[in-house]
């Protein structure tokens, strides 16, 4: 029998990252803050579990597993989790990335059964926004028909990135390790493009809604800034992705950064601004429900979960 254009799919996530082992999916979760006028709703998409040697691939193994055991965690795998987040303003539904759908990863996928839990329509999203274009932020936007999942709104995606993967033959040009994802995240690009739009770090999405630029990870990552009134909170995307390393470690190389010394410059300067402003922050892969803020500490900085 001929394997489904899913399997094969779901095969190449697995290439990606090695034929890594994923956690059973966990049960549709929802967690909601006000932020001065705006509501700010995180919903789950699942988890994956990631080997230290993948995630870490340049730092020596005593080290890791020194830190990782002085701070009670296992060093053998990172047991990350994939938060999606929807910011609700005054006049604006916003979904900030769209999860891994279920063609990436084993565990990925719950976020569309997570949406309706939590009472929202897709239908009501108004304006989507890419962090980047990685498959845990983007392949879920797609759904079983192939088209998007929010069909009434536009998609945002910074100039940078949607030039980036738009490349052709881009996949073949890319270390083993992308080549998968490459492909199909430039076939998912095809299929929305009707509704994308390109956006530059500095622009106002919506009052109060702004991009900010966090590249490195890949070449046009960028953030989301969130203002109402007094008090602010940054939607990180993958700048700051693990609650222990990315903050007591930032110069330490991770494995899905596509520029590594551009990504530690990146995480070095959110670190400095959320730190020095008291801005909140909210990771896609930090500890559900992602919230928490960040702490100067012996020469580097610390995620105070909320």
């Amino acid at each position: 029998m001929m394997p489904s254009r899913r399997s094969v799919l779901a095969g190449a996530g697995g290439l990606l990252f090695g034929g890594l082992a994923a956690p059973a999916p966990a049960l549709a979760r929802h967690h909601r803050v006000m932020l001065g006028a705006f509501e700010v709703i995180v919903v789950s998409d699942g988890g994956l579990s990631l080997p230290i040697g993948f995630v870490l691939p340049e730092t020596p193994r005593a080290e890791t597993d020194a830190l990782f055991a002085a701070n009670g965690l296992d060093p053998a795998r990172l047991q990350s989790q994939v938060n999606v987040m929807l910011v609700r303003t005054p006049k604006d539904l916003i979904l900030i990335d769209a999860g891994g759908g279920t063609d990436f990863m084993a565990g990925l996928g719950q976020f569309p059964d997570a949406l309706k839990a939590a009472g929202i329509e897709a239908d009501k999203v108004t304006k989507v926004i890419f962090t980047h274009a990685h498959a845990d932020h983007l392949w879920g936007v797609i759904d079983d028909f192939d088209t998007s999942r929010y069909p009434g709104a536009p998609h945002l995606m910074s100039a940078a990135e949607l030039d980036y993967w738009r490349q052709p033959d881009l996949a073949t040009r890319l270390p083993d390790a992308f080549q998968a994802m490459a492909a199909g995240t430039a076939r998912r690009l095809r299929m929305i493009d009707d509704l994308l739009k390109p956006a530059r770090p500095g622009d106002e999405i919506a009052p109060g809604v702004s991009l900010v630029d966090t590249s490195g990870h890949t070449p046009g990552h960028v953030s989301v800034l969130l203002t109402s009134g007094s008090e602010q909170l940054l939607i990180g995307g993958d700048v700051l992705t693990q609650s222990l390393v990315s903050f007591a470690r930032p110069d330490w190389r991770w494995g899905a950064d596509m520029d590594a010394a551009r990504a530690a410059a990146s995480r070095r300067r959110t670190l400095d601004m959320l730190a020095t402003d008291r801005i909140a922050l909210l990771g896609t892969h930090l500890p559900w429900p992602g919230l928490g803020r960040v702490e100067r500490k012996d020469g580097a900085f610390r995620f105070v979960g909320a």
